[in-house]
């Protein structure tokens, strides 16, 4: 038997005991605290619940609660240190315990919000529904507990009268109980362009040219505060470099203050220095990171930052924060409440089984154990539409790489794997094309610049090279008795990880993949299947090949000449296959 099912049988059902472990114990490295000190998490996604086939982020939402509790307790009271807690937004969309209720995130919004948080904003996955938003807006950003810590610098709520208010506050100041540092505290979502009508997003670097902006900077000169925070949903490296030019706006209001960015969106470990007085933290995504960052002397030209990753698990959070027993009555009644939960949602009912594990980008794309050759090749070929000529004409089948969201681990495939995977529901449409201008869309919409909209969110980020730009290289780790999991490399080096792991390689996850075609000839009509989401893509990926072939002699294709396929969701292939594989196991 393998070890999890050891584990299932004898009914242990909480963090596995060290003899269970697989790999050695690493010596995890401590913290350099300061005179400020953060704990930062984003792109949560709802995973509140731990990750329960990975022992690396075996801690729930409860065991956080009691870490920050038993940490203020140990190393803030009393030593003239202050603790900030940060979230950067991106609450929903990824796990059961979020996307199984109705409306999305009406239970998990109540568990994350135990947390006290300091400053809090938003996501771009809080602004996809209006009822997303209205829940986001009236529990979170103007709640009793949290209606002066909320900011968004860059983003309105628009009310039942519809008036345009800003979400939360524009902007909040601190001053901090302990070291009575003054903090002037903004946010600003990137430039997301597909809000609901409940909200509207202001490009962030136009909003820095409005006069509020130059009033308040004028209102907090250098002495009457410490430090600016900027805690937004913004990568703090990205094709565009957003960020950068937001930082290259705020100093010129700010010229000598410390700004302390904390970034959010590509799902990735990350750590920029901007300037002497400036810098940004990311800390990953779905509860697999918790981000730490201190600010030391923020008044003088010596300002020190320091920053570590830790890995969401009871170790590491029993370590940190010296404690014996990773456990309070607080933390201990929310994990109660996360586990009632999940059997109340039926998130631990088994679907299927997993043979082996599949991963978005540690293993090459034409590797067996790849997530996208295991959908191109045995789930998607099952989809069967409403279209009658499939067989006689032949067809492709196209996704976006973005809507698939987490790898998946060999064990159990329960309900809340659904959720992990692929979270978004999708319909399919169609056109009918020639053979030799429907192969040629894949490569048009890949060749050209990540597209947002379609590809994995870590695709828009790549620390590593920026990081091997600046002259960084750090060695790949092959040390088969540490388990697989981050080694990050960022503007401060290579050792920001808490955990030392065995390294995992990153390969290139394009912007779409699609299934294959055999022994059609260019000029066969095929059906080009893909997702309704992608429809404006594929009609100008269309377009331009059209061009290519036929110059201005054709009629353009629009989106009203798309055409609705039928057939089951990929949530629904994927089901059915891990469903097979579990009669075949039994």
């Amino acid at each position: 038997m393998k070890l999890l099912e050891i584990v299932a049988c004898v009914g242990v059902t909480t963090a596995f005991p060290t003899f269970f472990s697989l790999w050695k114990e690493p010596d995890l490295r401590g913290l350099q605290l300061g005179k400020i000190n953060f704990l930062h998490t984003t792109d949560t996604h709802g995973w509140l619940g731990s990750h329960l086939t990975q022992e690396d982020f075996d801690a729930d939402w409860g065991d956080f609660l009691s870490f920050v509790e038993i940490f203020q307790e140990n190393h803030i009271n009393g030593k003239n240190r202050d603790l900030l807690l940060v979230d950067t937004g991106d609450k929903r969309d990824g796990n059961g315990i979020s996307d199984a209720t109705s409306p999305v995130g009406l239970n998990s919004s109540q568990i994350f919000n135990e947390i006290d948080y300091d400053i809090l904003t938003l996501g771009n996955h809080e602004l996809y529904t209006p009822e997303g938003t209205c829940l986001e807006y009236y529990n979170t950003a103007i709640s009793e507990n949290f209606k002066d810590k909320y900011v968004s610098s860059n983003v309105e709520f628009i009310d039942d009268d519809n008036n345009a208010v800003p979400f939360g506050n524009k902007y909040i100041y601190i001053e901090t109980k302990n070291t009575k540092t003054r903090i002037l505290v903004l946010s600003f979502l990137f430039d997301f362009q597909r809000s609901n009508e409940r909200a509207v997003v202001t490009p962030a670097l136009e909003e820095l040219d409005k006069k509020w902006i130059k009033r308040l900077s004028e209102s907090y000169k250098m002495d009457r505060i410490d430090m600016v925070v900027v805690a937004g949903h913004i990568p703090p490296s990205d094709p565009d470099n957003e960020l950068r030019q937001v930082h290259d706006k705020l100093r010129s209001y700010f010229p000598d203050v410390v700004i302390q960015y904390f970034g959010g969106h590509s799902h990735i470990r990350d750590f920029v220095r901007f300037d002497e007085k400036a810098t940004c933290l990311q800390s990953g995504k779905f509860s697999e990171t918790l981000g730490f960052l201190s600010v030391d002397d923020p008044n003088s030209n010596n300002v020190t930052f320091s920053r570590r990753y830790i890995d969401f698990n009871k170790r590491s959070f029993r370590y940190h924060s010296n404690a014996k027993s990773l456990r309070t009555k607080k933390g201990a009644r929310l994990s109660k409440k996360i586990h009632k939960l999940r059997n109340e949602l039926s998130l631990n009912d088994v679907i299927g089984y997993i043979p082996q594990s599949y991963y978005l980008s540690a293993r090459p794309l034409d590797s067996p154990e790849n997530i996208y050759n295991l959908l191109t090749n045995v789930i998607l070929p099952n989809l069967v539409g409403n279209v009658t000529d499939d067989a006689v004409m032949g067809r492709l089948i196209m996704i976006n790489t973005g809507s698939v969201r987490y790898d998946l681990h060999e064990g159990k495939f329960t309900r809340d794997t659904t959720y992990n995977v692929i979270p978004f529901p999708n319909e399919w449409k169609y056109l009918t094309l020639p053979y030799k201008v429907a192969k040629l869309i894949e490569r048009v919409l890949n060749d050209g610049p990540i597209i947002y909209k379609f590809s994995s969110p870590e695709m828009l980020s790549y620390s590593s090279i920026r990081a091997a730009n600046k002259g960084f290289k750090c060695p790949f780790i092959d040390d088969p008795d540490l388990s697989e999991g981050f080694t990050t490399i960022d503007d401060d080096g290579c050792e920001g990880d808490d955990t030392p792991h065995r390294s995992q390689k990153r390969y290139h996850v394009p912007n779409v993949v699609q299934t294959k075609i055999n022994n059609v000839s260019d000029d066969s009509l095929v059906n080009f299947v893909f997702y309704e989401f992608m429809k404006g893509h594929v009609v100008n990926a269309t377009n331009e090949i059209m061009t290519r072939f036929y110059g201005s002699n054709f009629k353009k294709i629009t989106i009203s000449d798309t055409k609705n396929y039928g057939g089951k969701s990929t949530k629904t292939l994927f089901n059915e296959w891990a469903h097979n594989n579990l009669n075949d196991s039994i």
